[in-house]
């Protein structure tokens, strides 16, 4: 392939592209429209769970409010938002599924906890949420466990706060030296502590990614396959055109022109993982530490996407079959690959199956160096890999291309 006909065929290629800018950029703009949708509602901000807890007290005192209190601190405040509501109106929207869960106090709580009574409240979970009616089951747990300690440390105390009408100075004077002798006797065991825990918080090695950063990886590789997809179905334009007809006639081979195309397209995949990773990074603040790295395994991924997908296109007799047959493969594939669903969202036996197809072990590969954990050998290995892949759907299609596709 000589020099002037490489330069011949990549102005060709952008004319065309230009006079059409409206395929490339569809085939682009869908997963970048989709990556600033996400953004704008979910913000860079780490990805936290989020739900609604339907709390009905019937009871209304001290007690009572101080078990509401305790969902929404920190960190429970960022999870959970307490909405008051009826008996009737919190179970209905439990049972339609409209928050995480329904927490009934009936009235007669605080007196029952005051007298060490028994006593039951209601707690109805939202079966089709996991994360967080398990995050509300623990927290009421631990409030009822602090509740029954209480009681075997200060039983005396709560009884005669539970005495009924206002109490008179004697006994107000006699509540408070029973909690200064309790308070006493409990000193031997705080001073000093005969248990002392030193805690230490481990920082985080890196800062936990946010909503739109973990999608946004899935949605570049999505548009890789839809390039991919796009650039391939042009080859039924160059027949229609004649050009493939006239190229069999011509002093240049096939392989020359087949190869001056995937030089083309190697260089649109490399504008578009530019643009990508770029627009990655100042709207969904996801880093990208090694730039070079990442932008070349998306345009070699891209460009071997685009081999396998033109090898596709060029086996039915005609180009309606052949977008079909690309469409049938391209949606499957980008589901279960990881490009509509992270991996980090799907159940782990699809996640499993995602990461052995072409675009999931690409896209686990791309966010290895995107975390920074890929390895130069490792890369190398994976390099050589896709390398005979891409070789293997050169010499196929182009054997096809030699034996009637043209005419």
């Amino acid at each position: 392939m000589t020099m002037g006909f490489l330069a011949i065929s990549l102005r060709k290629d952008w004319a065309r592209m230009r006079r059409d800018p409206l395929s490339l950029a569809t085939a682009a703009g869908i997963p970048l429209v989709l990556a600033v949708l996400i953004t704008l509602v979910f913000g860079r901000e780490p990805a936290t769970p989020r739900g609604r807890l339907l709390l009905a007290d019937e009871d209304d005192t001290v007690v009572s409010n101080l078990i509401a209190g305790a969902f929404s601190r920190e960190p429970l405040g960022k999870m959970l938002v307490v909405e008051k509501v009826g008996r009737e109106e919190g179970r209905a929207r439990i049972d339609r599924g409209e928050a995480s869960a329904f927490l009934l106090i009936p009235k007669g709580l605080q007196h029952a906890f005051l007298l060490d009574q028994p006593f039951r409240m209601q707690l109805f979970t939202n079966p089709s949420e996991r994360i967080l009616p398990q995050i509300v089951k623990e927290t009421l747990s631990i409030v009822v466990d602090g509740a029954f300690y209480l009681q075997r440390v200060a039983a005396g105390q709560l009884h005669a706060f539970a005495a009924k009408g206002t109490p008179t100075d004697l006994e107000i004077a006699q509540v408070s030296v029973s909690i200064s002798h309790l308070a006493t006797n409990l000193d031997k065991y705080l001073n000093p502590r005969v248990i002392d825990l030193e805690t230490e918080v481990a920082q985080a090695k890196t800062a936990e990614p946010s909503f739109a950063a973990i999608l946004l990886p899935s949605m570049l590789f999505m548009g890789l396959l839809f390039i991919a997809n796009s650039l391939a179905g042009d080859i039924w334009k160059e027949r229609v055109a004649g050009t493939l007809r006239r190229l069999a006639s011509a002093p240049v081979s096939m392989a020359a022109f087949l190869a001056s195309r995937v030089v083309f397209v190697a260089v649109v995949y490399g504008i578009v993982a530019i643009a990508g990773l770029v627009a990655a990074d100042k709207l969904a603040g996801m880093p990208v530490p090694s730039l070079p790295a990442a932008v070349l395994w998306m345009a070699f991924v891209g460009t071997v996407f685009y081999l396998l997908f033109l090898w596709i296109a060029v086996q039915p007799a005609t180009q309606r079959a052949a977008n079909v047959l690309s469409n049938l493969i391209i949606f499957p594939l980008s589901m279960l690959g990881g490009c509509f669903f992270p991996f980090e969202w799907m159940p782990a036996w699809m996640a499993r199956m995602g990461r052995l197809t072409p675009n999931g072990w690409a896209l686990t590969e791309f966010k290895a160096i995107l975390d920074g954990n890929a390895g130069a050998a490792h890369l190398a290995a994976s390099a050589a890999l896709l390398a005979g892949v891409a070789a293997l759907a050169f010499v196929l299609t182009l054997r096809r291309l030699r034996r009637g596709f043209a005419v």
